[in-house]
């Protein structure tokens, strides 16, 4: 190289290593796009140079607890605020981290300590109003929350908050009016319809649950959640499994506080799913090839990895795969539609395992005939489904939550008709759902 191309390329190196800005923009932008993996390559090089870099610190705890390391986001935002401590976003978000891990407490201090240094911060109030509905303080979180709406009256997130706090007092009629102030505000707002129509159902009053997601299809023609939920409470227009759109929507929204929430439901799937692969393989030897059917944040992952030689998820949220890959237990994570993705190979699994998951198909057909066609001829195949004590004619029914159920003669019929042997279909309580057991079969069946 020449001395002046020498020189040239020093002066270059020296402007890169100086400009941090240029590079933490850049990867915020993509952090934005969903480009994780760039985007924390950035965020390390700048810490590289600048380990004191505030800014940095806190975007890569954010990305961090995205892709579920929640642990080591709490400490990366934490060193942020020691070298900044009036930080207010990263102090916020500090407590979104807590929040959605289910540290209700610390996350209501966090708040409170943006809230002191800021006492008109609105999204401190909106959030600490949440936590403290969680904590079961519902007169300070209205109160809060309230605070909120005046700092904030064009925030329809707080009139929903509020209305999610009126409704654990069985204050329907202020819920009410402030879902209805929430899609006033935002007239495509889902979380507000969505949680004024189950507030309906709740109590007992499915005409106006009907109205709700009528006018919710009204405001958003395209939304899967109000026409799957539609289909279900009229009983019309069953589809053979909810759309691969329902299912993204839901799950994208659900990842964050996915298993702090099925914590709080005593949600069992994944233990019951290990249990009967112990039955199957009573001495773990890491040799199976093993395919995590529908994986979302990947609770079953650290379960099934003493059987796995090879363990890969699949799963259509991308919310739920990146925390999937937070736990580091997973060869391969795929975004994909679980039957597309099953007819893609032949033979190539010992062991699948799908907990959770079928309730979001109808016909299982589609779903085992794909399965048969993955495994290997000594194969295996274990799934949950919700228990239907009752034969609508086509052996499973829609249910008002959106879920389906599934009667055990109808399992057995698609396992026979797909090429299997039904060696199990036990019935199990999966979880709780508003305090009652929600009944589910877990079946077992090999390749015939």
């Amino acid at each position: 190289m020449k001395s002046n191309e020498r020189l040239a390329a020093k002066k270059n190196k020296r402007r890169k290593q100086t400009n941090p800005s240029s590079a933490l923009s850049s990867a915020i932008s993509m952090h934005q796009k969903g480009h994780f993996g760039e985007a924390e390559k950035v965020y390390r090089s700048i810490l590289k140079s600048q380990p004191d870099n505030p800014d940095a610190l806190h975007f890569l705890g954010v990305l961090l607890h995205q892709t579920g390391q929640s642990d080591k986001a709490i400490t990366s935002i934490t060193q942020a605020l020691q070298i900044n401590p009036f930080y207010l976003d990263a102090c916020n978000n500090l407590g979104n981290v807590y929040k959605e891990t289910g540290d209700m407490q610390k996350a209501a201090e966090t708040y409170r300590k943006v809230i002191d240094m800021m006492p008109n911060h609105a999204s401190a109030c909106n959030n600490l109003g949440v936590v403290l509905r969680n904590l079961g303080e519902y007169e300070e979180s209205v109160h809060v929350l309230l605070r909120a709406a005046e700092l904030s009256p064009g925030n329809a997130d707080v009139f929903q908050n509020l209305g999610n706090t009126y409704q654990e007092q069985d204050e329907y009629y202020e819920a009410a009016a402030a879902y209805q102030q929430a899609i006033a505000i935002k007239p495509n707002h889902k979380y507000a319809y969505e949680s004024l129509w189950r507030m309906m159902l709740k109590t007992g009053q499915p005409e106006q649950a009907r109205s709700v997601l009528q006018r919710w299809i009204e405001a958003d023609p395209e939304s899967p959640i109000a026409k799957h939920h539609l289909s279900a409470l009229l009983g019309e227009d069953i589809p053979d499994r909810a759309s691969q759109a329902y299912i993204q929507d839901i799950f994208d929204k659900f990842a964050a506080s996915f298993d702090t929430v099925l914590n709080g439901l005593d949600y069992r799937a994944p233990e019951l799913v290990t249990q009967a692969v112990s039955v199957l393989f009573p001495e773990p030897r890491q040799e199976l090839r093993v395919l995590d059917a529908g994986c979302g944040t990947g609770l079953c992952g650290p379960l099934l990895l003493p059987y796995a030689r090879t363990l890969v998820g699949v799963d259509l949220s991308s919310g739920m795969l990146n925390k999937a890959k937070g736990r580091n237990v997973y060869d391969e994570l795929i975004e994909a539609d679980l039957v597309e993705y099953l007819r893609r190979y032949k033979a190539l699994f010992d062991l699948i395992v799908s907990a959770d998951t079928l309730v979001y198909f109808g016909e299982l057909g589609p779903f085992l005939q794909a399965a048969a066609h993955a495994l290997n001829a000594a194969g295996s195949l274990v799934f949950t489904v919700e228990k239907s004590n009752e034969d609508s004619g086509n052996g499973f029914k829609l249910n008002p939550h959106g879920r389906y159920a599934h009667t055990h003669d109808y399992i057995k019929a698609a396992l026979t008709a797909s090429g299997f042997d039904m060696c199990a279909a036990d019935t199990v309580v999966l979880r709780k759902e508003a305090g009652q057991p929600v009944i589910g079969l877990l079946v077992t069946a090999a390749l015939k």
